[in-house]
């Protein structure tokens, strides 16, 4: 950061004079000629004794000492005078005068008033921006230093003006800054037992730096310290309470607890990963069980609404006449029974965040209408109230039901429908993810074990049977429930029949003195998996050939092979 000084000075509303050796003025700013209300060109190279009277510059200069504070009269006028000498190593080379109109004096025109108006103002804005302002020639000699700073050295104007910076500021870089000519910013400095924040600017003139500008930013460092530590804290509790709020109504889950072993379900994941990152509504289908709800919280956890509001909407659960309350809120007075100061709904909680209206197939056709409205408008207007609000919020919604069924059946609304299905996430049930259910069943073994401090190693043969016949209508809810059940009685080693619900006893595989099992289902998925092996075997690997022998589509084939865990080559 550089500074012209002449121009500098020209920005300055008081008036400087600078004068040589022998009292003749070399130079004069903006203020100095407006004040006086002469040009420049009339007062430079005149004496200073022409447009000073009785000034006693020359004595300033003689004696190479300030003098500070004086009064003049040039024709109607009392100015405030301050006399400086300027030295050149440590000679007096001329000297400086910086004056102000003084408060009250004579003003015809009403110009030198506003003048006066503008120098108090001025000087009250430097004394409380500034904790300290000092400036000193090329010579490191100080030629203007302000009351703050005075107060904050120990020392006066009059004892610091026409002194070298380093014997009135210890520590100081100033004459550092005038050497280098490169500005210091913000930079530490100790004065005494105390630190303090300085700026220091050289001035120049052209490419010569022909002094210094030094500012203090912060007198008191402790202070400053407290201040970040004060900020420090609170920023601690900020980020305590959102993280209580997020937990109260945030995300309870993410892609970590979801169990993805079968393909499908990886291809699932994957997917729901590629969408958390938009802002459009997902549509998550899938059996009871399968996970729909932790999809939806996994999605808003991994998304930019992260930090915002996760809220639950089970339609399935709601009667249907307390619905459009849940949902949209009330104004007091609404109804009989209004809750004093009304009351938020679903909707307008879950701005900023999510909200996943669960089991969507059992919403009310009327209250389809109004939630396709609001998804149009993102607004919410409240029971009984005169205007709407505007929401900001992204929609997951999930159902086991056949929603194009359901809008064939005029169950649904199409245009609902096509709204919440921008991206569609489907979820296969346990009973197509063939030996995965067995992987499944270790991890949920695993985690049960920590939970409750079990010691079981995993599932015997004959419970692997039956895990393979059981439907799982529940799907992994169901076989969570039956590992929580089994492990609790277990409490080590495997899992055997008698820990099993008796509901499931009914798939134990019975056989004959054959080894045949009386399993139909479980035998003719063996001799399903030996054809398909033998067709493979008998085309070389080759699938679209081993589909044609078998009279299958090539996709049912791939099916197939996945269910039976054929290796594909």
């Amino acid at each position: 950061m550089e500074f012209s000084l002449f121009e500098f000075l020209d920005n300055m509303p008081h008036g400087f004079v600078f004068v040589d050796r022998g009292g003749i003025i070399t130079h004069v700013n903006n203020a100095c000629a407006q004040l006086l209300g002469l040009k420049k060109e009339e007062i430079i190279n005149r004496p200073i004794i022409s447009i000073a009277p009785g000034s006693d510059m020359l004595q300033v200069m003689n004696q190479g000492k300030a003098s500070l504070r004086r009064e003049i009269q040039f024709g109607e006028k009392l100015f405030l005078v301050d006399r400086l000498p300027l030295f050149s190593e440590e000679k007096v080379v001329g000297g400086l005068s910086i004056f102000q109109i003084m408060p009250n004096s004579s003003d015809k025109g009403g110009l030198w008033s506003e003048q006066e108006r503008e120098l108090h103002q001025f000087k009250e804005l430097v004394e409380q921006l500034y904790d300290g302002i000092v400036m000193c020639d090329k010579n490191g000699i100080i030629t203007m230093i302000n009351q703050s700073y005075c107060d904050f050295l120990g020392t006066t104007i009059e004892e610091a003006i026409g002194r070298h910076i380093t014997e009135v500021i210890e520590n100081t870089r100033m004459h550092v800054v005038i050497q280098t000519g490169k500005a210091e910013i913000d930079q530490l400095m100790r004065i005494g037992d105390r630190e303090i924040i300085v700026s220091r600017m050289p001035l120049k003139e052209g490419e010569e730096t022909v002094g210094a500008l030094g500012k203090v930013v912060f007198s008191d460092l402790r202070e400053l310290r407290s201040i970040v530590e004060r900020y420090n804290i609170m920023e601690r509790k900020l980020d305590f309470y959102r993280q209580e709020l997020k937990r109260m109504m945030g995300a309870k889950y993410s892609f970590a607890h979801i169990m993805a072993e079968h393909p499908l379900m990886k291809e699932a994941v994957q997917m729901a990963k590629r969408i958390a990152k938009t802002r459009s509504s997902v549509l998550i289908l899938g059996e009871s069980g399968t996970g729909k709800e932790l999809f939806a919280h996994a999605i808003h956890e991994a998304s930019s609404r992260a930090e915002g509001a996760f809220v639950r909407v089970n339609c399935a659960a709601i009667p249907k006449d307390l619905m459009e309350a849940e949902l949209f809120g009330y104004e007091e007075g609404a109804f009989t029974g209004a809750k004093k100061g009304g009351k938020p709904g679903k909707i307008e909680l879950a701005n900023q965040g999510t909200l996943f209206l669960d089991e969507i197939g059992d919403m009310p056709l009327d209250m389809q209408a109004k939630l396709l409205r609001v998804l149009q408008e993102r607004e919410v207007e409240r029971i009984g109230a005169t205007r709407p609000i505007g929401v900001d919020i992204r929609v997951i919604a999930a159902t086991h039901r056949p929603l194009e069924k359901l809008i064939q059946e005029g169950k649904f609304r199409e245009d609902l429908y096509y709204r919440l299905n921008v991206f569609m996430i489907n979820l296969p049930p346990l009973r197509v993810q063939g030996a995965t259910i067995l992987s499944l069943a270790g991890k949920l073994i695993n985690k049960l074990n920590a939970e409750l401090y079990t010691n079981v190693s995993g599932l015997s043969e004959r419970v692997q049977n039956i895990f393979f016949a059981h439907k799982w209508p529940g799907n992994l809810r169901e076989m969570n429930n039956v590992l929580e059940r089994a492990v609790q009685l277990a409490e080590e080693g495997e899992l055997d029949l008698e820990h099993l619900p008796p509901y499931l006893l009914d798939k134990q595989v019975v056989r004959t003195s054959e080894g045949i099992s009386l399993d139909l289902e479980a035998e003719l998925a063996k001799t399903e998996k030996r054809v398909l092996e033998a067709a493979l075997a008998h085309c070389e690997g080759n699938k679209v050939q081993a589909a044609q022998l078998l009279g299958i589509h090539r996709a049912s084939l791939y099916r197939k092979l996945e269910k039976h865990q054929i290796a594909q080559k």
